[in-house]
């Protein structure tokens, strides 16, 4: 069994490493479609993050669950203000976070990740599939994921204008 301690002794050989119920997980290295549409969601939810709440939003990012689950989503938006002195595992569960698909991973993103973010207080899942040029969005209540394919709103706070993401915004032209 892996814990996050055995996850921290391996070698940065390029490759990301994971850890999830015990189980070791090596993620190779992503497409290009893949980097384009994480960079581009960086660049929109950062955006809207530094305009608007200040959050920390960091892309990989570290989701610590437990000494034997340790997840890096391809983005994850925090809710509070970057704490350089705190370490992973004191920061609280995300608000967001996003994976976006690759074919190496696409079934472990969404059967085996997805449950497990939202089991350990994530508040919501975008898997982005640049193939299908789709967005799901998940929730702790979803028995289903929403399926967009025209974009995403998203709307953590009433108190903040909502992020508006197109398809385009996402995917290209």
């Amino acid at each position: 069994m892996w814990t996050v301690a055995d996850l921290e002794q391996l070698p940065d050989d390029g490759h990301r490493y994971e850890v999830l119920h015990g189980d070791l997980l090596m993620t190779p290295m992503p497409t290009v479609g893949h980097q384009r549409a994480a960079r581009r969601l960086l660049m929109l939810i950062g955006g809207w993050c530094q305009r608007h709440t200040g959050w920390l939003f960091l892309a990989p990012a570290g989701v610590y669950m437990s000494e034997t689950s340790w997840l890096e989503p391809d983005l994850a938006v925090y809710p509070e203000p970057d704490e350089t002195s705190r370490t992973w595992r004191e920061i609280p569960p995300p608000l967001l976070v996003v994976e976006v698909l690759s074919p190496s991973t696409r079934k472990r993103d969404r059967f085996q990740k997805r449950p497990a973010y939202l089991t350990h207080g994530v508040g919501e899942v975008w898997i982005v599939d640049e193939a299908a040029r789709s967005i799901e969005r998940w929730t702790a209540r979803s028995e289903f994921p929403e399926l967009l394919l025209t974009g995403i709103t998203w709307s953590p706070v009433a108190e903040y204008p909502p992020l508006v993401v197109t398809a385009a915004e996402v995917f290209g032209a």
